[in-house]
C-alpha cells in the first residue's frame, strides 16, 4: 500500500500544517485546494490515504468521497468537519470513509488516526478484523486506551476466548432521556483491550467499567473528564451475552435507545459475526456471599455457583403486580428469546415528573412500554412478564462492567441500576479487581 497521502482542504493554512506534520512522520504528501485537483491527483498518483474536507467549493467532499468510493473502492478515506455531529459522521461512514476528524484539528490525533487507519487498510466501510494479523492488533495501539480490565490475575473462574465483532456496524436511533438523534458506531478491538466509549472525532476513550460511573439515576452513565455516555447498559447487556469482550463504541453522549430492548444488538451481532481471539478471560469467581440491602426491603446479593444466574422479584402495584423470573446465562441464544426483547417500560403517572427532572425526554410509543391503570397502553406485551426479564436484561448490562463475566448467582428484590453498580463495586473491592 502506498504511503503518499493526499490533503484536499481549501485553507491553504490548514493543508500546509496537515502536510508538514505528516512529512516530519516520513509520509510523502500531495495537497489539493478542492475535489476536481484531488480526482486528478488521484489519477496520476498512488495514493495510499485521503484526508477530505466535507466543506469544500465547488463540489462538497460527500459528493467528492461518493466519486472516490466508486473510482478506487478499496482506498480508505478520512472525512475532516468543523461542525461533527454524529449523523454526519455517520452518513459519510455508510458511504465508505473510514473514519472521521473534527476541526479545529489536533496534530496528534491527525498522526494516530493515519496510523491506525493505514495500518489496517480498511478496503471498505465495513472492516473485517482478523484478530491474529498483527497489522489488525497494532491498529488501534493510536487509541489512548486504559486497559483497565485484562491485567488483573485474581478471582479467576471459569475460561473464556475473548471476542469481538468481524466487523464495524452504524446504527442510527433516539435517546430515550435525552430525545436527541444519537447514533453508533462499533469497532472491533484487537484482543486485550476492552470495552470502550469514545465520540466520533476523539481517540480518548472511557472505558466500560464500574470505576468511571458517574451517574445511575434511570440509566447508567460513564464519565471521565469531559466525557459522558449515558444509557449503556442495554449495549453492555447484549456485550456481555454474547462473550464481547473488546470493542469501540463511538457516539454523542447517549446510546440510542432503539425499541427499548437489545433484540436489535443480537441481530446486528449476528449479522455480522462475532471473532474469537486467542488470548484468554477468566470469568470472576464468587466466593463467598455479598449483598446489598436497601431501607424499604429491596436488596441484591451474589454467591458462589458454578455459572452466572439473576433471579429477580419485582413488586409493583397493579396493573403489574408482582413478578418473578429466574434466568441462566447460558449462551446468546436463550438469551435473545427470553431476554432480549424486553423494553424498557414506565408509568403514565410518572412521565410528567421524569420529564420535569429532564429524564425520558425521547420516549415514544415505539421504544418503551407505558403502563396505564388498566394495562399496557401503547402495545402489547411480548411476554405476560415482560418488565421483570427487563430489569434482569438491565442488570445483566451493569453487571458487565468489571469487563469480565461473573461466576455467581445473583438474586435480586425491587433493585435497580444504583444497586447494581453497588453490588459490582463491593465485588471489585472484595477482590481488590
Amino acid at each position: 500500500m502506498s504511503t503518499e497521502i493526499l490533503v484536499v482542504d481549501d485553507q491553504a493554512d490548514i493543508r500546509r500544517a496537515v502536510g508538514d506534520v505528516l512529512a516530519d512522520e516520513g509520509y510523502q504528501v500531495a495537497l489539493a485546494e478542492d475535489g476536481a485537483v484531488a480526482l486528478k491527483l488521484l489519477a496520476q498518483r498512488q495514493i495510499g490515504l485521503v484526508l477530505l474536507d466535507i466543506w469544500l467549493p465547488g463540489s462538497d467532499g460527500i459528493k467528492i468521497l461518493t466519486q472516490i468510493r466508486a473510482q478506487y473502492p478499496t482506498l480508505p478515506v478520512v472525512m475532516m468537519s468543523g461542525h461533527a455531529t454524529i449523523q454526519m459522521a455517520m452518513n459519510a461512514m455508510k458511504l465508505g470513509a473510514s473514519d472521521f476528524l473534527e476541526k479545529p484539528l489536533d496534530l496528534d490525533q491527525i498522526v494516530n488516526t493515519v496510523k491506525r487507519v493505514m495500518d489496517v487498510a480498511r478496503p471498505e466501510m465495513h472492516v473485517t478484523f482478523d484478530p491474529s494479523n498483527a497489522d489488525d492488533q497494532q491498529a488501534t495501539s493510536a487509541l489512548m486506551i486504559d486497559k483497565i480490565v485484562f491485567p488483573t490475575t485474581k478471582a479467576l473462574g471459569a475460561l473464556f476466548k475473548q471476542r469481538t465483532l468481524a466487523r464495524s456496524i452504524l446504527l442510527y436511533g433516539t435517546g430515550l432521556h435525552s430525545g436527541a438523534k444519537s447514533g453508533l458506531v462499533l469497532e472491533p478491538l484487537s484482543e486485550n483491550s476492552g470495552i470502550h466509549f469514545a465520540t466520533v472525532s476523539r481517540t480518548e476513550v472511557v472505558p466500560a467499567h464500574v470505576s468511571v460511573v458517574s451517574s445511575t439515576g434511570f440509566a447508567t452513565t460513564l464519565s471521565r473528564g469531559a466525557s459522558a455516555f449515558s444509557t449503556v447498559e442495554h449495549l453492555m447487556s447484549a456485550f456481555s451475552a454474547y462473550g464481547i469482550t473488546n470493542m469501540l463504541v463511538k457516539c454523542e453522549g447517549e446510546v440510542p435507545v432503539l425499541d427499548g430492548s437489545s433484540r436489535e444488538y443480537c441481530r446486528l451481532f449476528e449479522e455480522v459475526g462475532i471473532v474469537e481471539q486467542d488470548a484468554p478471560v477468566h470469568a470472576i469467581k464468587i466466593d463467598r456471599e455479598l449483598k446489598i440491602e436497601g431501607n424499604r426491603g429491596e436488596f441484591i446479593k451474589i454467591e458462589p455457583s458454578d455459572g452466572f444466574s439473576i433471579d429477580y422479584t419485582l413488586r409493583y402495584p397493579e396493573p403489574v403486580g408482582e413478578q418473578h423470573f429466574s434466568f441462566n446465562l447460558n449462551d446468546s441464544a436463550e438469551y435473545k428469546t427470553e431476554i432480549a426483547p424486553c423494553r424498557t417500560f414506565g408509568f403514565v403517572k410518572d412521565i410528567g415528573f421524569l420529564q420535569r427532572q429532564g429524564y425520558a425526554q425521547g420516549g415514544r410509543f415505539d421504544n418503551f412500554i407505558l403502563f396505564g391503570e388498566e394495562g399496557a397502553i401503547n402495545d402489547s406485551l411480548r411476554f405476560p412478564n415482560e418488565p421483570v426479564r427487563h430489569k434482569i436484561l438491565d442488570a445483566i448490562g451493569d453487571l458487565y462492567l468489571l469487563g469480565r463475566p461473573l461466576q455467581g448467582k445473583v438474586t435480586a428484590c425491587m433493585t435497580g441500576h444504583s444497586d447494581n453498580i453497588e453490588l459490582l463495586a463491593l465485588i471489585a473491592k472484595t477482590y481488590d479487581l
